[in-house]
């Protein structure tokens, strides 16, 4: 049964700035009775315009440029490659000066300062045949491709960019599907390359079965290892991400690999990366698979979708978000509304160009976290690692809590301008906290509990929620049901 929110719920405050807010913005205003003479500044209309997602991408923003949608639980964005397929250049996936794009995966963090995590189900266009094994070109110098920024355009929503080998990406997304639009050029191979196990941190196990009949690719990936490298505790996986993508274009071939070994004709076969005493993935370790097209083919069209409790919710949320019959357009279009009437909830007049792209961006990279975790049907993966359905308190279950950068001000923000989606963070907080026995972690990755950094912030978290207008969920810890 699909879960359906609470009327009245998910409403954006618009907060309209004050005359003194727009003058700070604008410059136009002194103090004294000529204020009174002076005209506002129009308020920008369409904020989401002003939003540049590849601000943050470099000098260590590790903000990443991919299209979502407020709070998305999937992120389609480019996996960058500085030539090590298991070293991820910067935390969120993307480098601005990595001169290689080896996939579009479908999680991504954002601003998260180790060696991030995410990056789950790397996705890749290819021209050409498969004579080997992804897994096996360890230095990303034949299945991943050069790429210009002069060919790259990042907006609030959607991300699209041509790469040097011929091939091209549009990809545009809802809360936890998205659809993508792959070209290639006349007259070669055109094959779409499934990177099941390569997670950004790796994965102690994924898996992939490619279906001709159906023209769909669907799987899972166990992956986690937050901070690797620079936490011993957390070298293993964390959560199950399940996959289904969904195909426009009937198959010419298929096949699959594991490790360094290719099997044309094959469609299924499982297999991690495995981590290394370092906490990194193991090179030439990891499974996945491709599927061709037919001779001529210049566009495919795939839907996608994702879930953290079965490759059926994947399906369901598939269905329910961006049904067969819904086009690329349509989606793009629905994800800028949303990132219009979210922006809105702060409205600015004048400034320059740049203060108002600073500005709006700024409050776009506030909306990309928590991530939303629970399905369309409501039931979501818990901090105990079994399935669980949203409590009365709430309409969704978030996840990610970052709470060591979050509760000096974020999470106020967020309680002013959205107290819905705040009540909803704090109450996945304590049904977490629940899930664990009362222990409150101060670092989740999804569901799962890190370790990361120290002292006590879903304290003062859930204190400054309420503070600032969050009161729509279980402040006195009366239920424990979920």
């Amino acid at each position: 049964m699909v879960h359906h929110p609470a009327p009245g719920r998910r409403a954006w405050r618009v907060l309209a700035a004050s005359g003194a807010a727009a003058a700070l913005l604008a410059g136009a205003f002194t103090a004294g009775p000529a204020q009174a003479a002076q005209k506002l500044p129009a308020l920008v209309k369409n904020p989401a315009t002003y939003v540049d997602p590849i601000i943050g991408t470099s000098n260590a923003g590790n903000t990443y440029p991919g299209a979502v949608v407020p709070f998305g639980m999937l992120a389609w964005s480019p996996q960058t490659s500085t030539g090590n397929q298991v070293s991820t250049p910067a935390p969120g996936g993307y480098r601005y000066d990595a001169t290689k794009i080896r996939g579009f995966s479908l999680t991504h963090l954002n601003g998260v300062g180790c060696s991030g995590a995410n990056g789950d189900i790397p996705i890749m266009p290819y021209v050409g045949d498969v004579t080997s094994s992804p897994t096996s070109d360890t230095k990303d110098e034949t299945y991943a491709s050069t790429f210009s920024h002069a060919n790259e355009k990042a907006e609030a929503g959607y991300y699209s960019v041509r790469l040097d080998s011929g091939t091209s990406a549009s990809l545009t997304t809802t809360q936890r599907t998205g659809t993508g639009l792959f070209g290639f050029p006349a007259g070669k191979s055109a094959s779409m390359l499934f990177r099941t196990s390569n997670s950004e941190s790796g994965s102690t196990d994924a898996t992939v079965k490619v279906d001709p009949k159906t023209q769909t690719v669907s799987g899972s990936v166990d992956a986690g290892n937050f901070c690797g490298p620079q936490s011993a505790n957390n070298r293993t996986d964390g959560y199950t991400l399940y996959f289904t993508a969904h195909f426009d274009t009937e198959f010419a071939s298929e096949g699959t690999w594991k490790d360094d070994t290719l099997t044309p004709g094959s469609t299924s076969t499982s297999g991690g990366t495995g981590y290394s005493s370092s906490g990194n993935p193991v090179a030439g370790k990891g499974s996945g698979a491709y599927v061709t097209f037919p001779a001529g083919t210049r566009q495919v069209q795939v839907k996608v979708a994702v879930s953290y409790v079965s490759k059926a919710n994947a399906e369901l949320n598939l269905k329910v978000e961006n049904p067969k019959n819904q086009t690329f357009d349509k989606t793009r279009h629905q994800a800028t509304k949303a990132w219009n009437t979210a922006l809105k909830s702060v409205q600015i007049g004048g400034g320059t160009q740049d203060q108002r792209t600073t500005f709006y961006t700024a409050l776009y990279h506030s909306m990309l976290e928590p991530t939303l975790t629970s399905d369309v049907d409501g039931r979501y993966l818990g901090g105990d690692r079994k399935v669980h359905r949203v409590t009365k308190y709430q309409d969704e279950q978030y996840g990610t809590f970052s709470g060591w950068d979050q509760y000096r001000g974020q999470v106020q923000l967020l309680a002013l301008l959205d107290p819905d989606v705040a009540s909803d963070y704090a109450q996945s907080l304590k049904n977490y906290a629940d899930q664990r026995g009362g222990e409150w972690d101060r670092w989740l990755l999804e569901n799962a509990k890190t370790s990361v950094m120290s002292g006590d912030p879903s304290a003062a978290a859930l204190a400054g929620m309420y503070a600032f207008g969050a009161r729509g969920f279980d402040v006195k810890g009366r239920s424990r049901r979920s």
